[in-house]
């Protein structure tokens, strides 16, 4: 019986408009009402989509938000918040040292809510509109007060296969990176992937994977999807997403996350 739903966001629930169609929300209601909770899984920090949930619909219909690619996890009846992983400031300099030189530009979400960037570009730009979140210019190096979940690096779409090469031929045990939108790219700490804030969830719940459902879209959600019983991606999704899935559903855009919920979760 499954008693989670846990799914990401850009590109599973949110659409190539940025917008999150209403039939999301009417599945997840349904599907609470039956005794389901329901779990944002998302790489962005908690910090930056929680304001998002009313424009949304979810601002009722969430019992557990995992930010940070799986580095953060806030429950919701009880404002428990629980954090892993990260990575040291000594070590993120270095990986700023490391790619830069590749023409990217690296960027952290600040915790005061702005999204540092070393420069302002038109690629930068859209990465703000895109997570709604003011842009804040400045020396990365600088501005990074400790250690934080993840390093990014904002990339133009035509450069992100040289990027990740660039990764394949310089891989370092201390970290991990994979491109995570088709402008960004990430590091996070070895352990660290979604399935963590799902593991974390089911502590708190007193449920195991079998208990679980997971949708998702892409590469940085492959450990969620491997790791709930029933891994679920949009058709729109990367093919190392879907070589692994238990089903494919609808792309985002024709809601097939909710047409999953309705046709095979909610009873009614």
């Amino acid at each position: 019986m499954i008693k989670l739903i846990a799914t990401d966001l850009d590109g599973t629930i949110i659409n190539s408009k940025g917008e999150c169609d209403s039939s999301v929300k009417e599945a997840v209601s349904l599907a609470r009402q039956e005794g389901i909770r329901f779990a944002i899984c998302s790489g962005r920090p908690i910090s930056s989509y929680q304001s998002l949930l009313p424009l949304w619909g979810l601002e009722n219909e969430c019992d557990y938000l995992v930010g940070s690619g799986g580095g953060e996890v806030l429950e919701i009846s009880t404002g428990k918040y629980i954090q892993s992983y990260v990575l040291e400031k000594e070590l993120l300099l270095e990986i700023i040292d490391l790619y830069e030189p590749l023409g990217i530009i690296p960027t952290l979400y600040g915790k005061d809510g702005y999204l540092y960037v070393q420069e302002l570009t038109e690629q930068t730009r859209i990465m703000c509109e895109r997570v709604n979140i003011e842009p804040r210019v400045g020396d990365i190096r600088t501005m990074i007060g400790g250690a934080e979940i993840k390093e990014m690096f904002v990339v133009e779409p035509k450069d992100m296969e040289k990027v990740e090469r660039f990764y394949q031929e310089h891989k370092d045990d201390r970290y991990v990176g994979f491109k995570t939108a088709y402008d960004l790219f990430e590091f996070n700490h070895p352990l660290l992937a979604k399935d963590v804030g799902l593991r974390i969830i089911g502590n708190l719940m007193q449920i195991n994977e079998e208990e679980m459902i997971a949708f998702g879209d892409t590469t940085n959600d492959i450990e969620m999807l491997e790791y709930v019983k029933y891994g679920i991606v949009t058709a729109n999704g990367t093919d190392d997403a879907k070589k692994i899935a238990y089903a494919i559903t609808n792309s985002v855009d024709e809601n097939g996350f909710a047409q999953y919920i309705n046709k095979h979760i909610v009873k009614r």
